[in-house]
């Protein structure tokens, strides 16, 4: 019941966020207004961090790119931006428990592992993605699509069209004029916006969530397959590393799960966590968005995978060592924390 409604509002909001792209993107190109690769990068990071989650904001993404709002390049980054602002909800939750619990920088320990180790396989990944790009199969990706899919479209095109009309109506009334298709757009996205963050919840809801933790056994050996694996996994059914990785701030908090094996549980939960929006791709049914978010998910994965394979010790190493510096100085923990707001903010002004 919970995964047919979750499923039908996803659909519904995902084509108010389409059709409100749709208006907005003429109004833009006039303007000369189109965001470039950096200022969609601050964006969906941005995005991500004022909605305290990154599958709205990477929907988002590929409906403004089916409006042509955004390039493939620029849809790309703002994937990018939404993964790296999606930490931040894991710094609330964080900082939530040490309130309560009295943990005050253990507790960041998850939000610290998530930012770095998605930070470190994103950045090369993305720069791997817009080479691979200009070569994605469209024509191929263009060929598949589920039969059942435009009829299934057909009741929510309808419902947006009747919402849209409403909207327009009650815009004029309260302007005293027709209104401005900016304006019935902007409305039509932030609804979509607003319902499809909603939607994610539902369906989180219908599916059960398996016990993550057992604070009396470690894993049989120091081996980062299995870990990457339960990341892939968990994330995949979540649709959601804010939920996959915030269900482990207290057992991190407290010890029961090591830093070290955050570390291979982050990188398979980066990778899984873009199902629903390559759901979001198909049911839109535009070959250019599937192509754009299967290339974040292969670059991912390859540079993920050659951290495993080629230099895991290293690489966990160096993390395990910038943890603990920012662990000690509390300060630099604190600087780290406004420059992740900052950051965003200054790829929107000088991108």
């Amino acid at each position: 019941m919970w995964g047919a409604g979750g499923l039908a509002l996803f659909l519904f909001a995902l084509l108010l966020m389409r059709g409100g792209a749709a208006h907005l993107s003429p109004t833009l190109a006039k303007a000369g207004r189109l965001p470039s690769p950096w200022h969609s990068l601050g964006l969906g990071w941005l995005m991500a961090c004022l909605v305290l989650s990154g599958s709205p904001v990477a929907a988002a993404a590929v409906s403004l790119q089916d409006a042509q709002v955004l390039s493939p390049a620029a849809t790309l980054t703002m994937l990018t931006g939404s993964r790296l602002g999606a930490s931040f909800v894991l710094f609330v939750i964080g900082l939530s428990y040490a309130w309560r619990r009295g943990h005050p920088w253990n507790s960041l320990t998850a939000g610290f592992v998530t930012f770095w180790v998605t930070a470190t396989t994103y950045f090369p990944a993305t720069a791997l993605g817009l080479f691979l790009l200009p070569h994605v199969p469209v024509s191929w990706i263009a060929r598949w699509r589920a039969p059942v899919l435009p009829a299934l479209l057909e009741p929510f095109r309808a419902l947006v069209e009747a919402v849209e009309e409403i909207l327009r109506g009650g815009a004029s009334r309260w302007l005293g004029k027709p209104a401005p298709e900016s304006v019935i757009g902007i409305s039509l996205f932030l609804l979509g916006f607003f319902l499809i963050g909603l939607a994610l919840q539902v369906l989180d809801r219908a599916i059960p969530l398996p016990r993550l933790t057992n604070p009396e056994a470690d894993p049989p050996s120091d081996s980062p397959w299995p870990i990457f694996g339960l990341g892939l996994a968990v994330t995949a059914l979540t649709m959601s590393v804010s939920v996959s990785i915030g269900l482990l701030v207290p057992s991190v908090t407290r010890g029961w799960i090591r830093r070290e094996q955050l570390i291979p549980y982050v990188m398979g939960a980066n990778i899984s966590t873009f199902i629903d929006t390559l759901l979001a791709a198909l049911a839109l049914g535009n070959p250019a968005a599937v192509g754009v978010v299967l290339t974040e998910m292969i670059s991912v994965t390859v540079i993920s995978a050659a951290i495993l394979v080629a230099g895991y010790r290293w690489y966990r190493g160096l993390l395990i060592r910038v943890f603990e510096i920012m662990m000690e100085r509390h300060a630099l923990a604190a600087f780290f924390l406004i420059a992740f707001l900052c950051v965003p903010l200054m790829l929107l002004w000088r991108g």
